[in-house]
């Protein structure tokens, strides 16, 4: 008898055993209603017409599509458009996917391309990237066609980026000024609220036209300290956090929660020297200034491997980078004659502007103690992000840090905004910078669809603004973000954009 018992209770316990097995094995995995984002600050728009900056450009992303796309290999693809069709060299008709809605009800049609991209075209902010084009017309409701006075070959690119996104124009001419607080786009994402400051939240938009994502709602959250961003990544407060600082790449990479995404980008991070300060008109100083950086210690120092030392105001990544223009190895000599030839044989002080972000304040500081060693007293000043991006427009300005993020990855983008003297101050030419050969090469590069010889062209375009150095290009930043292993199916692009409307975060039930 007691083994018959003994026999039932093991038999008993042996069928517990494998029923819970087979439910653990069978666990099912469900996908969070939420994904939560940190970036280094908050926007400064959702207006994508008005933006310049890539903190804001993030959000504007998920709200906002355009009529063509870059993939992750940063090959121009269709999203708005159906296809384009180039008629000859001054004119490309595109044509509209039909049955595409905006978050406010409203289907798009050629009506809302023109008046997006005449909108852009007028913009002060984003309108450089759009100047050749002299006319913007709807042939009927699903095809526009593009004319340019001159070949413009760079302008499906800029067509990718945030200033050609194709916003309401209902709603645009409804809220004008305030469209910013109340952007109305057909992207995968519908806005629903912004605390500034704090976060802003969007929600899945249910009648999108590709595939809806899995996240019925996604915040992003302003979180500028680094250190801050990392404890909320371990502590499982934000699933992602753009921006990991360079002190916590290893800590991500060791962590069994945690994973790290690095690619080489196009970007570029530089000193600023403003040609509308009297005493950054010489070029020996800023020569001698120059030669006194080690941008090798600031690449290995201070990015630990995420960065490379530059050598030229474009970056590698591009097929138009030129690696023969003059380089400025570090030289505390020549740097002493350049600074005597300048006038300043005793030295002399200056300020040196930078936003509170840490690589940045790094960077600052070691550039402070490299100038030192010629003569140059250097006092540092920050800035918070939002501050700095508006104050850095202005003329008369000291040496101030500042990057530049070539989103649609093109010689255009890289030399045009930056260099040409009709884009001083908010545009992108911070330096007042003015030479009209440079103005004349990078206007005749523009205006050619010979890629052969646009490449010519901004070759030479970086031997000149080299030697004249209205900024000196320190390294060539990587795009990083850390995110944790429950996040699935994200992309980090090389132009430092993520599709986000297909990562989703998987939570155990």
């Amino acid at each position: 008898m007691n083994n018959k018992i003994n026999n039932l209770i093991l038999n008993s316990l042996t069928f517990i055993f494998l029923f819970s097995t087979t439910l653990a094995s069978n666990k099912i995995e469900s996908i969070s209603d939420t994904l939560i984002i940190a970036q280094k600050a908050d926007a400064k728009t959702l207006d994508p017409q008005k933006s310049i900056d890539t903190v804001s450009n993030k959000v504007i992303n998920l709200i906002f599509e355009s009529l063509l796309t870059i993939d992750e290999n940063l090959e121009i693809t269709p999203q708005l458009a159906e296809k384009w069709e180039q008629v000859d060299d001054l004119n490309t008709i595109f044509y509209l996917k039909k049955g595409v809605k905006f978050h406010d009800g409203e289907t798009m049609t050629s009506e809302d391309v023109v008046y997006s991209l005449n909108r852009a075209k007028n913009s002060h902010q984003v309108g450089y990237n759009f100047v050749p084009i002299i006319s913007i017309e709807a042939m009927n409701e699903y095809t526009i066609k593009i004319t340019t006075d001159k070949p413009f070959g760079a302008m499906n690119k800029y067509l990718t980026q945030v200033g050609g996104s194709i916003v309401s124009k209902k709603s645009a001419e409804k809220f004008g000024e305030k469209f910013f607080l109340n952007p109305i786009g057909t992207g995968p994402y519908k806005f629903k609220e912004w605390i500034p400051g704090e976060k802003i939240i969007v929600n899945a938009f249910e009648n999108y036209h590709g595939e809806i994502s899995k996240n019925k709602s996604l915040i992003i959250r302003n979180i500028p300290e680094v250190s801050n961003r990392m404890i909320a990544l371990e502590t499982g407060e934000v699933d992602i956090s753009f921006d990991i600082g360079i002190m916590d790449r290893e800590a991500v990479q060791n962590h069994k929660d945690l994973n790290l995404m690095e690619v080489e980008a196009p970007s570029t991070l530089y000193l600023g020297f403003d040609d509308s300060n009297p005493l950054f008109k010489n070029t020996k100083l800023r020569q001698a200034i120059a030669y006194a950086i080690d941008n090798e210690v600031l690449a290995e120092v201070v990015f630990k491997g995420s960065a490379i030392a530059a050598g030229s105001p474009v970056p590698p990544i591009l097929d138009v980078y030129n690696p023969n223009v003059k380089k400025y190895e570090q030289n505390f000599q020549l740097a002493k004659q350049l600074l005597t030839e300048a006038g300043y044989p005793n030295g002399i002080k200056m300020e040196l502007w930078t936003a509170t972000q840490s690589t940045w304040l790094d960077i600052a500081t070691i550039i402070q103690a490299q100038v030192k060693e010629i003569g140059i007293d250097l006092e540092i000043r920050t800035f918070e992000w939002g501050a700095y991006v508006s104050k850095t427009a202005g003329p008369n300005k000291a040496l101030y840090l500042l990057s530049w993020n070539i989103g649609s990855v093109d010689g255009d983008p890289a030399l045009y905004p930056l260099f040409h003297s009709s884009e001083k101050g908010l545009s992108g030419n911070r330096s007042f910078y003015e030479n009209t050969e440079v103005d004349k090469i990078l206007l005749e590069a523009r205006n050619t669809i010979d890629q052969n010889k646009r490449k010519e062209l901004y070759f030479k375009a970086q031997e000149i603004i080299q030697e004249d150095l209205p900024h000196y290009t320190l390294v060539y930043p990587h795009y990083n973000l850390a995110f944790r292993k429950d996040v699935k199916n994200l992309v980090l692009q090389k132009n430092g954009f993520t599709d986000l409307a297909k990562t989703y975060v998987i939570e155990d039930n």
